[in-house]
């Protein structure tokens, strides 16, 4: 068998042997003092064995007692193997099913009854107990399990439990690599790092270290990684993987990380270590699906309705709300299908994660539960976002939560998928589906024809991310339908100001700045290009070599995005079709303008009326007449324009 690492725990009731069982097969005790002098496991134990054939396996031994539930769902997190400890003489006890039915819920893939101190009993009684453990297990979980005989306290096949482990962790590895060979998906070790905390100390000469089953990725010492909910980045001091100190560890393996200058008491049990490059979010809100084997009917619903329940995820167990979602397609059956879970604070989650909703104050578990949607939603969008979550497939293991973004919003990172998914196509940086795409653009040309707008702007007015509306805008220009004018989108083809280098985008700016007084280059100063005196703006270097800003002036007069006046001085284009709208408004050709209305209706002093005249002469809207100018033509649009002169 090729090399693996893996981690079981052992679960079952209080006072059915695991922890002598644990010490039997491996050789550690994992009670501690205090356990031992009362005889109860309080909290999690932690040992490792070796399966022959220079594999480690790292065991985690968990409370039994239903006072210490809190502590025990908080191990389950990440096995590849769970032993359910049962006594001969004892048989099926309360715990025993509240530990199986936690195990299901916290998605633990395989299961090994261990029926131990079969000493006490007789093969008779023996016999007749694998068969109704083993209908049981069937009956509660739809698990077929192995059934293994053992007795703890005097080694009776001990050889044979450990063959049994081996062996089924065989058949997780052969699983494990089937999926990754028929799916384009990474393996655990290639996958983003991801380890729930279990426990929190600080050790002499490392300071903080965290201890957890890393069930994903690999760990390096140096690496920086994220610690959520916190969303903090943290450094690898060291790492120790069953006691040996490492320079880097893969997954599934128990292991202790030291962390460079994170104080103690920021990292807590449920916390989550991961890399910026995973999937972890941090939020209050959960959409989950309740599996179909757990509790339902109206009348638990209205128990619980405005009541508090427990919620174990990962290794974190706290608080929660729960609300049922029901739907139209929900809302007549006994199980709610969706439900709402609000935490007091952020916790640690991933989509697809498994969970168990417990009753408040016992083990009763209420359901098994998937996460579908981390964080909360408007409620003007839940009925959308509903229908998609109660599409999603029964299996998520292969499902990319990408894809609810994608229905939801129409667009999401392009980096989120491996491939384009169907009916999506990428623009930019971002993969959008069609059908939304197709209606955003036309929704972007109709509000655009009503008013040229930014394109933060259009993006409020739209609800759409301003990343995202980026490339469709350029889109669009490279169409002709629209184009950048004074930092504004409208319709229409034509020069963009957005083709415009850096300096030449800065030397427009800057006529702008001027307004009516106009841009005259020679008021720079000494040389001609250093200091803007209206806005005290340093120019760049480029524009200070001898004529560049000329140059660049005399660039933008050509596009047309400057008009040049006598002086010279140059304007901006709007600015001076705006004035000559306004000289000309109320006009008809062949009416004289005198040289008083034309500075009243410009608000130009002579300085700059006279050179803004012979300008309009010289694009024919005028012709000069002493000191008159008699109108030639008038802009389209005019009311007059089309009149028969008197």
């Amino acid at each position: 068998m090729t090399s693996y690492r893996a981690v079981i725990g052992l679960a079952g009731h209080v006072d059915h042997g695991k922890t002598l069982l644990i010490k039997a097969l491996t050789g550690i005790t994992t009670a501690r003092a205090h356990e031992q002098a009362i005889g109860m496991t309080q909290d999690l134990g932690f040992a490792h064995f070796d399966d022959g054939q220079g594999n480690t396996i790292g065991v985690i031994d968990v409370p039994g007692h239903e006072r210490y539930v809190r502590n025990m769902v908080a191990g389950l997190w990440s096995l590849d193997l769970v032993l359910l400890v049962i006594a001969a003489d004892e048989g099926w006890m309360p715990m025993t099913g509240d530990h199986l039915r936690l195990l299901k819920a916290m998605g633990v893939p395989r299961l090994l009854v261990c029926i131990n101190k079969c000493d006490l009993v007789s093969p008779d009684e023996l016999e007749l107990l694998e068969e109704t453990l083993l209908e049981r297990v069937m009956d509660e979980s739809g698990m077929v399990p192995d059934i293994v005989c053992v007795s703890a306290r005097n080694g009776d096949n001990i050889d044979g439990l450990h063959a049994a482990i081996v062996g089924q962790l065989a058949d997780v590895q052969e699983s494990q690599a089937a999926r990754e060979q028929g799916a384009p998906r990474r393996s655990r070790e290639e996958a983003p790092p991801r380890l729930y905390v279990d426990r929190v100390f600080t050790a002499s000469g490392t300071g903080t270290v965290l201890t957890g089953t890393l069930q994903q990725g690999s760990l390096k010492v140096g690496d920086k990684l994220r610690l959520y909910p916190a969303d903090r980045e943290v450094q690898i001091r060291s790492l120790q993987a069953y006691h040996q100190s490492v320079d880097e560890i893969g997954a599934v393996c128990r292991v202790a990380v030291g962390l460079k200058k994170v104080p103690h008491k920021e990292v807590a049990r449920g916390h989550c270590l991961g890399s910026a490059a995973g999937d972890c979010q941090a939020t209050t809100h959960l959409i989950v699906r309740l599996e179909a084997d757990g509790q339902s009917s109206k009348e638990l619903r209205t128990s619980l309705r405005n009541k508090e329940v427990e919620v174990a995820l990962g290794s974190w167990h706290g608080r929660a709300q729960l609300i049922y979602i029901r739907g139209a397609d929900t809302e007549d059956a006994d199980h709610p299908g969706l439900a709402r879970l609000v935490f007091a604070s952020p916790l640690p989650c991933f989509f697809g994660q498994p969970l168990a909703i417990i009753r408040h104050g016992s083990s009763e578990l209420l359901h098994g539960a998937r996460i579908l949607w981390c964080g909360d939603i408007s409620p003007a969008r839940r009925k959308a976002l509903h229908a998609l979550l109660r599409a999603l497939p029964e299996d998520l293991a292969g499902h990319n939560p990408a894809t609810l973004q994608l229905g939801l919003n129409g667009y999401v990172p392009a980096d989120r998928f491996d491939a384009p998914p169907a009916e999506a196509v990428q623009q930019g940086d971002w993969m959008m589906s069609q059908s939304w795409l197709a209606q955003t653009r036309e929704a972007m040309l109709a509000a655009l024809q009503a008013e040229p707008l930014s394109g933060a702007e259009l993006a409020g007015r739209l609800r759409i991310d301003p990343e995202a509306i980026q490339p469709l805008l350029l889109a669009l220009k490279a169409e002709q339908r629209i184009r950048l004018h004074h930092d504004k989108w409208q319709p229409g083809g034509g020069e963009s100001e957005d083709d415009l280098g850096e300096e030449a985008l800065l030397v427009l700016k800057l006529v702008r700045d001027q307004g009516k007084e106009g841009y005259q280059p020679g008021k720079l100063g000494p040389g001609g290009v250093e200091i803007d005196p209206v806005r005290h703006l340093t120019l760049p270097a480029g524009l200070r070599q001898k004529g560049a800003l000329q140059k660049q002036l005399r660039n933008l007069a050509r596009l047309t995005y400057l008009i040049q006046l006598e002086g010279p001085i140059y304007y901006d284009a709007e600015l001076y079709h705006h004035m000559v709208r306004a000289v000309l408004a109320g006009q008809r050709v062949g009416d004289l303008i005198d040289m008083g209305s034309l500075k009243e209706i410009t608000g130009l002093s002579r300085k700059y009326a006279i050179p803004f005249c012979l300008r309009m002469e010289m694009d024919g809207w005028v012709r000069r007449e002493d000191n008159d100018r008699r109108v030639l033509r008038l802009p389209e649009g005019n009311p007059l324009a089309d009149e028969t002169p008197a």
